[in-house]
């Protein structure tokens, strides 16, 4: 059994720590997934996300991980042309797997990981072939590298390919403008920046990779576009029974972010968190990992420069805070700082200065 002893400050890139006020939404009483009050619970979600991406693009929720989405993407915008998928990190690799598992034609562009990809090596990769479609990663969070999606976008339409973005880490976090950036795809989960529990995902879908959709066989059952939005259409329905607790989560916490906080002052609280810490890591003789220009404020990664991970890790399991070291071949010799969700300021300081103590 679990005990209340077992739970520590999360200072991780998800799962994030979670609000009382909202872990106490999952206690609302059970609804029937084909009731009114369902109806009404998922179109205000809809609507909410809609403000928040600064879109009029469809909505679609998912009961699953943000893979899911990343694979209703591939499943259902992806046709003869095939996709690019940009790696630059071991999240953005799983945009390739998941090409290459749904038999989809792939090809990669290769950036250095701690480096986005630049306007100029996607011009010249995108003028090799025709691709319907170009993947991206907006925040990755294996090396703290947000790439700049608004320096991109026109690249990518220039060559007549949907943009297909995992925002997984981003989302809530880093500025995102949906239609002004001419986003087809932009998925991401809510366990990150959204600080609520794991298991419901969240995508806008353009009317151009529904367009993309109808073309396409084989798209499945479960993660089938065009299903997703006929139940979405028919009153807010979801084709399968959704995670019903988590949807209370979500609706409360979008009512906190765009009624109270505002999305642009969380952008900057975001912003603010990061900057806080770089200028920390400066002053220990520490570096970024990533290049400072495209550095994530929503996770910093650090080379370690002889500090024991592991044992810090331990150390500050002690003092009450799980610890994110490096992530991959980079386990031994980075660490992460998450600074996302509903994170302040001084509780950023105070984890930074209980590092100070152990280092």
């Amino acid at each position: 059994m679990i005990n209340d002893s077992d739970f520590i400050d999360l200072f991780i890139p998800g799962p994030v720590n979670v609000s009382k006020d909202c872990r106490d939404k999952m206690s609302l009483p059970m609804i029937a997934h084909r009731s009114d009050t369902m109806s009404d619970l998922h179109q205000d979600i809809a609507s909410y996300l809609q403000k928040m991406l600064f879109t009029e693009n469809q909505i679609i929720l998912s009961t699953s991980s943000s893979t899911g989405l990343m694979e209703a993407a591939m499943r259902n915008c992806v046709h003869k042309k095939g996709v690019l998928s940009v790696l630059n990190g071991a999240f953005a690799e799983r945009w390739n797997k998941i090409a290459q598992a749904n038999g989809k034609p792939t090809d990669t562009l290769t950036v250095d990981w701690g480096k986005a990809v630049t306007k100029q090596q996607l011009k010249e990769k995108l003028e090799e072939k025709e691709y319907d479609a170009v993947c991206i990663t907006q925040n990755e969070t294996s090396t703290g590298v947000a790439t700049p999606l608004k320096d991109l976008f026109k690249t990518v339409k220039d060559h007549d390919c949907l943009l297909l973005v995992d925002a997984v880490s981003g989302a809530g976090g880093l500025e995102a403008r949906i239609d002004e950036w001419e986003i087809d795809f932009y998925l991401f989960g809510l366990q990150k920046c959204m600080a609520l529990s794991p298991g419901l995902a969240v995508a806008s879908v353009s009317d151009a990779a529904l367009e993309m959709a109808k073309t396409v066989p084989n798209r499945g059952l479960y993660f089938d576009l065009l299903d997703l939005k006929k139940y979405h259409d028919k009153n807010g329905m979801q084709p399968a029974t959704p995670v019903i607790p988590i949807y209370y989560q979500l609706q409360y916490q979008l009512h906190k972010i765009m009624d109270e906080e505002g999305i642009e002052n969380r952008w900057a609280r975001h912003a603010e968190m990061a900057n806080y810490t770089r200028n920390w890591l400066k002053d220990k003789g520490l570096s970024l990992f990533s290049d400072e220009n495209v550095a994530s404020n929503t996770v910093t990664c650090v080379n370690s420069k002889g500090i024991d991970v592991a044992k810090l890790k331990a150390d500050l399991k002690v003092k009450g805070y799980f610890f994110a070291t490096g992530y991959g071949k980079f386990k031994k010799t980075n660490f992460r700082i998450a600074h996302m969700g509903d994170r302040t300021l001084e509780e950023v300081k105070k984890y930074l200065q209980t590092i100070d103590q152990l280092t």
